[in-house]
């Protein structure tokens, strides 16, 4: 960034972001993302139903998916939809063994990818022993699971508590106790809070939450919008199906996931270019107070 530049306008700022983007290879690089996530989607749903075998209800699994299904793109997500139930059909008995360590592996995969995805947008060089990044993934993964797993006991109980609510009170609508009026808003809090917690947990550096959330709520944005457009083009000008036959679904969710990593790669050059103007104006106020002192003195 040149020094004589004291702001940027939101042009400026744009194509600065953007040449970031194509300067730390972010477009190959999200190609890794995409492959390692959706290789890594399926084991991490056998993880999340044996996790919820452990506490004895595996019902809960089927939950969090059909939720995740209920609010994803139709049309991207139909093609896929009996292969993923059918993976919570399959009885697990536990996560003790080989398997459960390969399956954990694998989900890793994903974690590991955005990990060194947001380090290259924040010009980060990661110093950390591959046990602590190890860990990191584990815990990432582990946390996820478990998260998702409480957001199936929410959904639960969260029309159930409306519906007491409504009937000790007379207060709500009865609308208002269906579960469904909620996905949508659940999936953004969820959406907002998964993109947070893999910018200030996963890069080599503790970044504050002020300088991770323009990049945060760019991502979240540009993905609605982007899910709306790409859900809008698969219903009328789909060309994955004539391309890839049977493995269009396949294909078509790998290239949502490709686009949706470049974006969350994309709020982190945001976040960095965003820091480097916050570090010029300190040093040029810097300057400007020593100069005075100069002059005074």
């Amino acid at each position: 960034m040149s020094d004589e530049k004291d702001d940027l306008s939101l042009s400026a700022l744009f194509w600065e972001v953007r040449r970031r983007l194509v300067a730390d290879e972010a477009i190959p690089l999200a190609g890794n993302i995409a492959f390692r996530i959706v290789f890594s989607a399926f084991p991490f749903l056998i993880f999340l139903t044996a996790l919820a075998g452990l506490f004895g209800n595996a019902v809960w699994a089927e939950q969090v998916v059909n939720f995740l299904l209920s609010v994803a793109p139709e049309a991207l997500v139909k093609p896929l939809a009996g292969e993923v139930r059918s993976i919570l059909t399959v009885q697990r008995s536990g996560l003790a063994g080989i398997a459960a360590f390969l399956t954990v592996w694998s989900a890793m995969g994903g974690v590991d990818s955005v990990r060194v995805g947001l380090n290259r947008a924040y010009n980060l060089t990661d110093q950390r022993s591959i046990w602590v990044l190890y860990a990191i993934d584990v815990l990432f993964v582990i946390g996820t699971a478990a998260i998702l797993l409480v957001m199936a006991v929410l959904i639960v109980l969260f029309p159930v508590g409306l519906k007491i609510i409504a009937s000790t009170t007379g207060g709500l609508p009865a609308a208002l106790t269906q579960v469904d009026q909620y996905r949508y808003p659940f999936a953004l809090i969820l959406l907002t809070a998964g993109v947070y917690a893999a910018h200030r947990a996963l890069p080599a550096k503790r970044l504050t939450w002020r300088e991770v959330l323009p990049g945060v709520l760019l991502t979240v944005i540009t993905w609605i919008a982007m899910a709306a457009g790409f859900s809008f083009w698969l219903l009328h000008f789909n060309s994955f199906a004539s391309t890839y036959a049977s493995l269009s679904g396949v294909f078509a969710a790998m290239f949502f996931v490709y686009m949706a990593a470049l974006l969350l790669i994309l709020g982190g050059e945001l976040n960095r270019v965003l820091q480097l103007v916050r570090q010029h104006r300190l040093e040029k106020s810097q300057r400007q107070h020593d100069d005075d002192s100069s002059v005074s003195d």
